[in-house]
């Protein structure tokens, strides 16, 4: 007997799959050789977890970010219902959110 099919899981062939958060993260590449501009990307992180895991950093797979010049980049994020779970793709770069430029008090001493 087959196993009975799981309700409102997974998204439908013609529907897009559910998002259930955006936010605006800065991705980190990580290379297969530290240093070495010609390796391939394994995977990109940002910041930021749940607290019951182990893990400071969330992962995003490299086929889920568009190409772009730099180790590190601001990118529009989007938390993707999935089957088993959910995954993180990038949508598009952005520039940094203005808390991000902000300059610290510490920096503009320093330059004096």
């Amino acid at each position: 007997m087959p196993p009975s099919p799981r309700r409102g899981r997974a998204a439908s062939p013609d529907k897009p799959p559910r998002v259930w958060r955006r936010a605006t993260e800065k991705l980190t590449r990580h290379r297969e050789r530290t240093g070495d501009l010609s390796s391939r990307t394994l995977y990109f992180t940002f910041p930021g977890s749940r607290r019951a895991f182990r893990s400071q950093v969330t992962f995003v797979s490299p086929e889920q970010v568009p190409d772009f010049i730099g180790e590190t980049a601001w990118f529009e994020m989007e938390l993707v219902d999935g089957v088993p779970w959910s995954w993180w793709r990038a949508v598009r770069q952005v520039d940094p959110p203005q808390a991000a430029c902000a300059r610290t008090p510490s920096a503009e001493a320093s330059e004096r």
